[in-house]
C-alpha cells in the first residue's frame, strides 16, 4: 500500500531559509577573518541574522517533518480502519451464508472454514482447524476431494463435482468447486471449496426422470397388456368349458384349476398395466382424503393387527379436497401400507399422517414403516413395473408402478425416503410421501 502526502506550499519556502542561512554563515566567516576588528562590529549582526535565519530554518524543517509525520500516521490509522471494516464485511459475508466454504492445503487438512460448515456438523470452526476431511465427510467422499485437490494444485484451475454429505439424520447434495489461491509468484498455496445444497435439484431431476421413464412405460404397457388381453381371455374361457368335463375329485380338473388361477393372476397383472396405461384418461375429479384413508384402514387394521403391526395415525380433518378419484387413491394408499406391512414381518410401527402445505396448496401425506428399510441401489428402480424385492410369489413389483402412475395422473408428486441397517446416521425404515393438489376454495 503506497500513501502519498499532498504537496505543502511551505515546504519550499522553509528549504529556502535553511539554504539561504547556510550560505551566510558560510561568505560571512571569511569576511569576518579578512576585515579583522573593524569590521567585526557589522559582521556581528549579519551573522547573528544569519544563524537566526538557520535555526530557524531547522527548525521549520523539523516542525514541517513533524507534521508530515503525523499525517502519515493518521493515513495509516485510517487505511487500517477500512481494512478492518473490510475485512468485518467480508467476514460478515461469508459467516452469514448458508453455503459450505472452507480452504485446504495440499495433504486435505483444513485452513478456515466458515461457520455454517462447522455448524452443519455439529462443531465450531476452531475444532476443525488443522484437521483431515475424512473428519468431517466419509471416507469416500474425502478421498473424492482430496484427488479434485490434488488436481487444483497440479493444474492451478478450478474443478467442480457432486457429492453427498450426512449427518445425523440430514442428509444433502452438495455441487461444489474448488479454486485455487494463489500466492505472488502465481504459485498455487490452498485451495478453496465452495459448496451449495443442491439437494432440493436432485430431487426434481429424480422427479423429472421419473416422469418421463413412466411415460415410456405407459405406451410399453398399453401394448403389451393389450397383446396379451385376449390370449388369456381365450385361455380362460377354454379353462372354463373343460371343467365341466372332468369330475371334481379328478387329477384333471385339479390340473385345469391350477391352469385357471394362474391365468386370473396373469389377467390381474394386465388390468393393472392397463390401468396404468390409462392413466391420462378421464374428468379430474376431487375427494377428501380423510375419508379416503379411513376407508382403506378399516380395510387393514384387523390384517395389521394379525402381524402385530402397531398402526399410528395423525391424520387433520377438514383439509381441503384432493385432485383425484376416491378408489384410485385408496388403491394409491392401501399398495403404500401393503409395502410397509410386507416390510415388517415380525412387527413394528406404521405411521400415517396428513398435513397442509399452505405455501403450495399441496395436502401433504406422510406413510411412514419402521421395517428393513430399501437398499441404495434399489432406490432408483422402486417405481419401474415389475420390479420387486419381495419373494417369488409374494408380489408382481406393480404396486408402486401404479401408484406412481395414479398420482402424476392428478398433478402430484410421490417420493420415498429409506435407511436399512447399514445406515448408521438414521434408524431403519422407509418413508412415502404424498403430495396432492388441493381444492381451491372458490370451487374451481
Amino acid at each position: 500500500m503506497i500513501i502519498r502526502t499532498p504537496p505543502n506550499p511551505y515546504k519550499t519556502l522553509l528549504v529556502s531559509i535553511f539554504v539561504f542561512g547556510i550560505v551566510c554563515l558560510a561568505v560571512g566567516l571569511p569576511l569576518s577573518n579578512q576585515w579583522g576588528k573593524d569590521g567585526s562590529k557589522h559582521l556581528f549582526w549579519f551573522q547573528c541574522v544569519t544563524i537566526a535565519s538557520l535555526v530557524i530554518g531547522i527548525g521549520a524543517v523539523l516542525l514541517y517533518e513533524e507534521k508530515r509525520v503525523r499525517s502519515l500516521q493518521q493515513q495509516m490509522a485510517q487505511h487500517r480502519e477500512e481494512l478492518k471494516k473490510s475485512e468485518e464485511n467480508y467476514r460478515s459475508l461469508v459467516e452469514s451464508t448458508e453455503d459450505f466454504i472452507f480452504t485446504v492445503d495440499e495433504t486435505g487438512h483444513f485452513q478456515s472454514l466458515n461457520s455454517f460448515t462447522a455448524n452443519f456438523f455439529g462443531g465450531t470452526p476452531s475444532q476443525f482447524i488443522r484437521q483431515p476431511l475424512s473428519m468431517l465427510f466419509s471416507d469416500d467422499v474425502a478421498t473424492q476431494q482430496l484427488r479434485l485437490i490434488r488436481v487444483v494444485f497440479q493444474f492451478g484451475k478450478s474443478v467442480r463435482d457432486e457429492f453427498m454429505v450426512a449427518t445425523g439424520e440430514h442428509q444433502a447434495w452438495l455441487s461444489a468447486n474448488f479454486m485455487p489461491l494463489k500466492d505472488e509468484q502465481d504459485r498455487v498455496m490452498s485451495v478453496l471449496c465452495i459448496a451449495r445444497d443442491i439437494t432440493e435439484n436432485k430431487k426434481l431431476e429424480n422427479q423429472l426422470i421419473n416422469t418421463e421413464k413412466m411415460a415410456s412405460m405407459g405406451t410399453l404397457a398399453a401394448g403389451v397388456a393389450h397383446e396379451l388381453n385376449n390370449p388369456l381371455g381365450v385361455v380362460l374361457g377354454f379353462t372354463d368349458l373343460l371343467l365341466e368335463k372332468f369330475d371334481k375329485d379328478s387329477q384333471d380338473y385339479q390340473d385345469l384349476k391350477t391352469i385357471e388361477r394362474h391365468s386370473l393372476h396373469c389377467k390381474q397383472v394386465v388390468e393393472n398395466l392397463l390401468s396404468f396405461a390409462r392413466q391420462g384418461e378421464g374428468a379430474s375429479e376431487y375427494c377428501d382424503i380423510y375419508e379416503a384413508i379411513h376407508e382403506i384402514i378399516g380395510v387393514v387394521k384387523h390384517s395389521l393387527d394379525m402381524n402385530n403391526i402397531e398402526l399410528r395415525l395423525n391424520l387433520v380433518p377438514g383439509l381441503p379436497k384432493v385432485k383425484g378419484d376416491a378408489r384410485q387413491m385408496q388403491q394409491v394408499f392401501l399398495n403404500l401400507v401393503n409395502n410397509a406391512a410386507a416390510a415388517m414381518k415380525e412387527g413394528g410401527g406404521l405411521e400415517i399422517e396428513t398435513s397442509l402445505d399452505v405455501g403450495q396448496d399441496r395436502v401433504r401425506i406422510v406413510v411412514r414403516d419402521h421395517g428393513h428399510g430399501i437398499k441404495e441401489e434399489h432406490m432408483e428402480n422402486i417405481f419401474d413395473p415389475f420390479f420387486t424385492t419381495k419373494g417369488e410369489g409374494e408380489g408382481t413389483g406393480l404396486g408402486l408402478f401404479v401408484s406412481h402412475g395414479i398420482v402424476t395422473k392428478y398433478e402430484g408428486t410421490i417420493t420415498c425416503e429409506s435407511c436399512t441397517e447399514d445406515t448408521r446416521q438414521r434408524s431403519k425404515g422407509t418413508t412415502f410421501t404424498v403430495m396432492l393438489k388441493a381444492k381451491e376454495e372458490d370451487g374451481s
